[in-house]
């Protein structure tokens, strides 16, 4: 009070003229104010509403926009090479491959805001993503698990009929793998895209929801939510959906409720609705933020009255003092006297100091966070299932070498007939033997149970440790070998790895090892650098044939071009896994040419499921057999249904196949139009009579070019081709090769064979 006292007597004759000066500018303030508040009111408001419609229709705009980008580049993805040849191809896996690079190169366009793209295979039920492909029910079991959407509900979705596409809520999807449920989840909107031009294909976009709103919506708010034609909510920002939006009346494209505007746009390309919601307060903050244009106002009259600033100054003097012995209070020199600095540079200093010292605390947080997300991914592997939880900290901390060991186990025929039900104990059994075993020989291993078959161990290693690894694993194999009549493993060794960090790559190395074991029902070391991958061999001539007698209900000739191909494999040592894909595409193409004849094989899926459980070549004939009989037999009891139409048009085809032959002549000796015999005939053969005719007329020719003193020409024209350019292309067509290769691969053969029985 007294210092107060003290100011008014030392300023009393320019007190008064400054107070004057201050009350004038202040009612000169209001008055401007009180007058553009009256004149701009309403005009502001206005603007301020069309400002946020625009901003939405704009948001609108360019998020249709992008649906329409994302839409064409589907419809690029159906119209891509490899798409198109996937359910045609001969190696489906190789084809899928090409498609798994397609949708990478998809997802890889910044545009697109793509976090994967699954391709659905509508026939084969199979899926494929950026970097896999799996059945469906396996895919969402594993691959893609949402609490929010069940692989039920997707399976229903993508198998549902219709040829609309629809957007689904925003949701999270991880790995089952994970060892915490949100881990490896992604935020993504999910978009089904059917056409019912291309039905054999489904894609389900997983849209980047968080970076294409942060690109797509012009807003100063983050208040924005969009909602499906039905008006259903699938994606919400800012506020959060707990509250009903309100109705929005005809011919308007905004409404206000509870101190909020609401402002709606419906987009002409997918029906979705955009919704903005704007707080009250933010309109009235923008009101007010007008009023800088009385910034000039405000400059003048602090020319005009420089000598107020004094008082201003005296006036903000008792906050400052405040603020300036807070500092005081934390500075560790707290021996200066009050005024010694000036109190803004000192506010300045420790405002500089305190931001430098979040900082430096930021960027400490970080690193250790980023340290305890490497040693997170480091322990993932090691937490799976393990044995003797205690031990964590010391196995954790051990940073000694380390090599992983992978036991698959095989049931052979005699397990399944005598103690089926039984593998779960089984396998735990051998679990606890192999903890036992290798933790007792080798110090701080860690053996856990990662599959229903397969068992890993990771030893680590001090020097001299791997001789007596191996000694280890021969007495575990000798063990094993007790059991051989039961079952058998593939014992599969890693490389040495020095890094925690590489643990995954060691668990990808013993997986392809253990698929490289041979082809036998015996147990094996399969080490790494001991044993490798041989390429598979070319299969077409082989399709060719297994085709053609297949189609002639020959499933003698069938039966032996596999045998000679499963010679040739297992004098190249193929792996075991070499073999069950040979078998596996062996069935895929018998079913596609029963499927072909339209000819029911049902009675096949039976057969086909014993694949797994074929370890030998022996097994793998004996399957080949019991599958190629009954392709046999169907193809033989379809064509043993007597039709007097096919039946007079294959018999006129095969006496006069050297002819002219043509729809007209036949249809006229059997008084029938050549259109409807056409029909007729695809429908009873499957095949048209032009391409049955030719391939008729090749199977001739391949029985004439054998014959060595023939000339090409000649074979040509006994086969019913008058030009040699015709019968080169028509051949190289159905056999992959022209007449001179073939016969020319005919006399290789015949010789090996000579070679072989001497």
């Amino acid at each position: 009070m007294r210092q107060i006292m003290q100011l008014r007597i030392n300023t009393r004759s320019i007190f008064a003229k400054i107070m004057m000066s201050f009350i004038a500018i202040i009612f000169l303030f209001v008055s401007f104010n009180l007058v553009s508040l009256g004149l701009f009111r309403q005009s502001i408001h206005g603007e301020i509403i069309t400002y946020n419609d625009a901003n939405l229709t704009h948001t609108t705009y360019g998020m249709e926009k992008y649906f329409d980008l994302l839409n064409s580049a589907l419809v690029g993805l159906y119209l891509d090479k490899s798409l198109g040849e996937l359910q045609k191809s001969k190696h489906y896996y190789l084809t899928a491959g090409n498609v798994i690079d397609d949708i990478q190169k998809l997802t890889l366009n910044p545009q697109l805001y793509l976090k994967n793209v699954l391709v659905y295979d509508v026939k084969h039920r199979f899926v494929l993503d950026n970097s896999r492909g799996n059945r469906l029910d396996v895919m969402f079991t594993e691959h893609y698990v949402s609490r929010s959407h069940t692989p039920d509900f997707w399976q229903q979705e993508l198998m549902k009929a219709g040829s609309d596409s629809k957007l689904y809520a925003v949701d999270s999807f991880s790995s089952d793998t994970a060892s915490r449920p949100d881990a490896n989840s992604e935020h993504v909107l999910p978009y089904l895209f059917r056409s019912k031009l291309y039905p054999d294909y489904e894609f389900l976009a997983f849209i980047d929801v968080d970076s294409f709103y942060r690109d797509y919506h012009q807003s100063i708010n983050n208040n924005f939510y969009m909602l499906s034609p039905q008006g259903e909510l699938l994606y919400s920002s800012g506020l959060t959906a707990s509250q009903p939006l309100p109705e929005l009346a005809s011919g308007k494209d905004w409404v206000k409720q509870n101190g909020n505007y609401y402002f709606y746009q419906t987009g002409k390309t997918t029906g979705l609705t955009y919704v903005n919601i704007i707080p009250g307060s933010s309109i009235s903050n923008r009101l007010l933020k007008l009023n800088v244009t009385l910034i000039v106002l405000l400059f003048v009259t602090v020319v005009i009255s420089a000598a107020l600033s004094v008082l201003f100054s005296k006036r903000f003097n008792n906050p400052v003092r405040k603020i300036v012995e807070s500092i005081r209070s934390l500075n560790e020199n707290k021996d200066f006297a009050l005024g010694t600095a000036n109190e803004f540079e000192l506010i300045n200093a420790n405002i500089g100091h305190m931001i430098k010292a979040n900082q430096e605390a930021q960027r400490s947080i970080q690193h250790k966070q980023s340290h305890l997300r490497n040693y997170s991914l480091m322990n993932l592997l090691k937490r799976i299932r393990i044995e003797y939880q205690e031990t964590d900290a010391a196995f954790e901390a051990d940073s000694r070498p380390y090599r992983f060991i992978l036991f698959q186990m095989n049931f052979k025929a005699r397990y399944w007939n005598e103690i089926a039900g039984q593998e779960e104990r089984t396998v735990a059994y051998i679990r606890e033997y192999l903890i036992q075993a290798i933790g007792h020989a080798m110090t701080g291993a860690q053996t856990f149970q990662i599959e229903t078959n397969q068992i890993l161990s990771v030893v680590y290693l001090n020097d001299g440790d791997d001789a007596r690894l191996r000694s280890e694993l021969d007495r575990i194999k000798a063990v094993l070998d007790t059991d051989s009549a039961y079952s058998f493993f593939a014992i599969a060794v890693s490389s040495y790895y020095e890094n925690s960090s590489e643990m995954t790559s060691a668990y990808q190395e013993v997986l392809q090892l253990a698929g490289l074991r041979p082809f036998d029902d015996a147990t094996h070391i399969l080490q790494a650098g001991e044993v490798h991958a041989q390429p598979m061999l070319p299969t077409a001539a082989l399709e060719h044939e297994l085709n053609v007698n297949l189609q002639e209900g020959n499933d003698t000739l069938a039966l032996q071009a596999l045998r000679r191909m499963m010679t040739k494999m297992k004098k190249k040592n193929l792996s075991a896994s070499r073999f069950h894909r040979f078998a596996e595409e062996t069935t895929d193409k018998v079913l596609r040419v029963l499927h072909g004849l339209q000819i029911d094989n049902g009675s096949l899926s039976g057969i086909a499921k014993t694949i797994d459980k074929r370890h030998t070549a022996q097994e793998l004939d004996e399957y080949f057999e019991e599958l190629i009989g009954e392709a046999g037999r169907l193809v033989r009891s379809k064509k043993d249904t007597k039709d007097p139409i096919i039946s007079f048009t294959l018999r006129y085809m095969e006496e006069h196949f050297s002819e002219e032959l043509s729809l007209d002549i036949i249809a006229s000796k059997l008084n029938i139009t050549s259109g409807y015999l056409s029909t007729y005939f695809k429908e009873m053969m499957g095949a048209n009579f032009v391409d049955y005719v030719n391939e008729f007329r090749i199977k001739q020719a391949w029985a004439l070019l054998l014959q060595s003193e023939l000339k090409i020409q000649d074979v040509a024209l006994k086969s019913g081709y008058n030009t040699l350019s015709s019968f080169n292309r028509t051949f190289k067509k159905f056999t992959g090769v022209t007449p001179t290769e073939y016969r020319r691969n005919a006399e290789v053969v015949a010789d090996g064979n000579s070679s072989a029985s001497e």
